[in-house]
This record gives C-alpha cells, structure tokens and sequence, in this order.
C-alpha cells in the first residue's frame, strides 16, 4: 500500500493510507531529535542540551496514553476509531484538523464549535482522560459526521491528580495553543475554557 507523508510532530511522522485512514509511526530516536532540535531552535525557552529528556518523557507519556485508551470503556469513535498496531503505532480515521475547519466558518459557528470542543473534553475529563495542552488545533479534528474527535492519542493524562495540576496551569491560554486557530476565535475560546474547564 501506498502511504503518504502528511507531516510529523514531536511523537509521530503521519501518513496517509489511502483508505480514509491514516498511520501514526511513532519517531525514531534520530526523527524525534530532528523535529525537537528545529522546532525548539533559537533555544531560548526549551534548551537543546535537554532534546534527549524531551524525547524519552514523549514516549513514556505515549506508551502510557496509548494503555489508557485500550482500557478505556469510552466509544472508539471519540478516538477516531484508532487501530493500536503495537505498543506506539497506530492507524485512525482520516479527518479535517480543527486549525482547517475553523477557517471555513463564522465567528457564530466557531463559537459553536467552541462550545462543542469544550462538551467534547468535559466528557473526556469525566472519564479520567485529558489531553495534555487542549491543543485544540491540532490535536483534534471533524470527521465524516460532523463531530469533534481526539486525533491525538499520544498526550493524555489520566490520574486526578496530574489533571487537576494541568487545569490549573490552563495551558490552553500560550500562544502555542491559541495561534493554531484564527485570530477572531481566540478570546472567545480562553474565555470559555477558563469559565468551564475546571477541576471538580
């Protein structure tokens, strides 16, 4: 079969099956220091000297993510219908990225949208899953149906303890969040996660 390069991120290089389906392959060692070293470069906030950590804490969350959700008695679909393939790689349905289907809608139906996203991780959260950074354009996208999927599996946290901390960073209020959907959608969305997102 042939697969199509998408893209690659500090965990896995995506490709495109063909089949509305796309493999997630976890990086070697050398494709994760590559991705880690251009993406933190000029270093001045995440040293270089410190990839290596960075790399061996992505896989253990990973490893432990992936656990997570194979134990979890959630409906696959939320999850893209994954296919786990070993203990890192798995394949999952093809969908439309959040960072792209904002851009195709008006500040009303973002906002739905929003509200719609936030539903979507309150559930998550009230099953003992949460994404790690609530990276909601990239890590999440709209399938087929029109609903709202986490297409990234390998960031959740699931101990009570590790989610109230997260929550109470709100790491989804950094530019590293906000700026992977449009400007005018952004206050709106830290807004709304601020009021709702909260550990009970």
């Amino acid at each position: 079969m042939d697969m199509k390069y998408l893209g690659r991120g500090w965990q896995y290089t995506v490709y495109d099956l063909g089949n509305d389906r796309v493999l997630k392959k976890y990086n070697t060692l050398l494709q994760g220091y590559w991705i880690m070293f251009k993406q933190c470069f000029p270093f001045t906030t995440h040293p270089f000297w410190k990839i290596p950590d960075y790399y061996k804490g992505c896989r253990s969350t990973a490893l432990d993510s992936i656990k997570k959700v194979q134990q979890t008695t959630m409906d696959m679909t939320l999850f893209g219908n994954p296919k786990i393939l070993n203990e890192l790689d798995y394949e999952q349905d093809k969908v439309i990225p959040l960072s792209a289907h904002f851009k195709t809608l008006t500040l009303e139906q973002g906002k739905i949208t929003i509200d719609k996203f936030i539903d979507f991780n309150l559930t998550l959260i009230k099953n003992h899953l949460m994404d790690k950074s609530f990276l909601i354009g990239k890590n999440y996208g709209i399938n087929a149906n029109g609903n709202i999927i986490l297409t990234d599996i390998g960031e959740l946290y699931s101990s009570g303890e590790r989610i109230k901390q997260q929550i109470e960073k709100k790491p989804w209020d950094i530019y590293y969040v906000t700026s992977t959907i449009p400007k005018p959608f952004r206050e709106y969305f830290v807004s709304e996660m601020n009021k709702r997102i909260v550990f009970k």
